[in-house]
């Protein structure tokens, strides 16, 4: 190639360059995640079940609110086999013209049917958190997650996406918290099978003992009346 030539070329390939420089550029403006609270309260009105990471109990046990969550707290089985502690949701009232359900003491709503109820610390009269200042990491961090890999957006439709206003410095924090959301509650879901399954072995165990020191405590006479009863069981059919 001449010199000529190479010279003739050598401007269209920096334009080339600067083109596709500011094509980039601006793919890299549409696709920035931006976000902004418009206080809609959807996520508090339709949230559903929040999971809870060991970060949020040391924070509510340093500042002496972990009484105030106790009430609302539950273990999830999930699909997989896993197991979440979660903020669950109260059961939403009956609708006009049904009936209250009887209260069963060893019943429970299942997970699947309280998806789209409130936040049981959200007062929907008063339009606002109750423990904003306690909130959990999963709220802190909403509608942004991270999956260890990437940082993905759970709710899609949620107004605050897209909103301008969002500085560098609270997108950093955002992500930062994101990542630490997909830390604990790892660490969460790492410990909780292990630490239900202890407690469950010490409670059976715990009522294995109180069983045999009161048989230990019985008399002859309750003894016999016992057995009675338990013979009476056993010949009793079956329906």
């Amino acid at each position: 190639m001449s010199e000529e030539n190479q010279t003739e070329k050598e401007p269209k390939n920096k334009e080339e360059k600067e083109e596709k420089k500011e094509v980039s550029e601006s793919a890299e403006e549409k696709a920035k995640f931006t976000f902004k609270c418009t206080q809609c309260q959807r996520c508090c009105l339709e949230r559903g079940p929040i999971p809870i990471t060991f970060w949020d109990l040391e924070m509510w046990a340093r500042n002496g609110v972990v009484a105030n969550f106790m009430p609302y707290l539950d273990i999830y089985d999930k699909h997989d086999g896993g197991l979440d502690l979660i903020l669950k949701p109260l059961p939403p009232p009956p609708k006009e013209g049904e009936e209250q359900p009887k209260k069963d003491p060893f019943g429970s709503i299942p997970i699947e049917d309280l998806l789209t109820v409130k936040c049981p610390l959200y007062n929907e009269e008063q339009k606002k958190c109750l423990v904003y200042d306690n909130r959990p990491l999963s709220c802190r961090v909403y509608p942004l997650e991270f999956d260890g890999k990437n940082f993905t957006i759970v709710d899609v439709d949620c107004p605050g996406i897209g909103q301008e206003g969002m500085s560098k410095e609270e997108l950093k924090e955002m992500r930062d918290t994101a990542k630490t959301m997909y830390y604990e509650l790892t660490r969460m879901r790492i410990a909780l099978p292990v630490l239900s399954q202890m407690i469950s072995q010490k409670v059976m165990m715990d009522l294995m003992r109180q069983n045999m020191e009161a048989m230990s405590k019985m008399t002859d006479e309750d003894r016999a009346k016992l057995d009675e009863i338990f013979q009476k069981n056993k010949d009793t059919p079956e329906p």
